[in-house]
């Protein structure tokens, strides 16, 4: 019996708004990341990531790093483990979650890394800010996430505000 493979997710670079209501969308979603990556206390070898979990236009979900509702996981997998014990759990297969930093794809960095999260959960697309920074570790996040089949989509347009609440990193 031949296994079935699972079609390859798409990888979309959004590098300016062009107007549309996708576009905006995301800006708008990433926008709300952003604000829960401000949420994260600075640490020295640590970066402050946000996130926010969309099903059907409605927020499902929200975490960020170090998290006072999940502390030991990761932003991303904050996020998910919130939504699966929340009101809006039937919401969170085919969601859309955004990401101000690349979800982390190393179980050397987290017991389950967060791709392993958002693939369990059946998130149908990842949207990010930014690729993690080669400064700690080589995330292999996006790649890990589109071998699952999700469509990721890099919103640099917004990579200098998803970086800003890591320049204590970055200088």
């Amino acid at each position: 019996m031949e296994s079935e493979s699972v079609p390859r997710g798409s990888f979309t670079v959004i590098s300016h708004d062009d107007g549309s209501t996708k576009v905006e969308q995301h800006i708008e979603f990433m926008r709300l990341a952003i604000l829960q990556a401000k949420r994260a206390a600075p640490r020295e070898q640590a970066f402050n990531a946000g996130v926010m979990i969309i099903g059907g236009m409605v927020p499902i979900s929200e975490g960020h790093s170090r998290d006072s509702h999940a502390p030991e996981l990761h932003a991303a997998a904050a996020a998910v483990v919130k939504a699966q014990r929340g009101p809006h759990a039937h919401l969170l297969a085919g969601s859309t979650l955004y990401a101000t930093m690349e979800p982390c794809s190393s179980p050397a960095i987290s017991k389950t890394p967060c791709t392993s999260h958002i693939i369990n959960a059946r998130i149908r697309q990842v949207v990010i800010g930014v690729k993690e920074p080669e400064s700690f570790v080589n995330c292999q996040g996006v790649e890990t996430l589109r071998a699952a089949g999700i469509d990721v989509v890099h919103l640099l347009l917004l990579q200098e505000e998803c970086l800003a609440t890591n320049i204590h990193l970055l200088t």
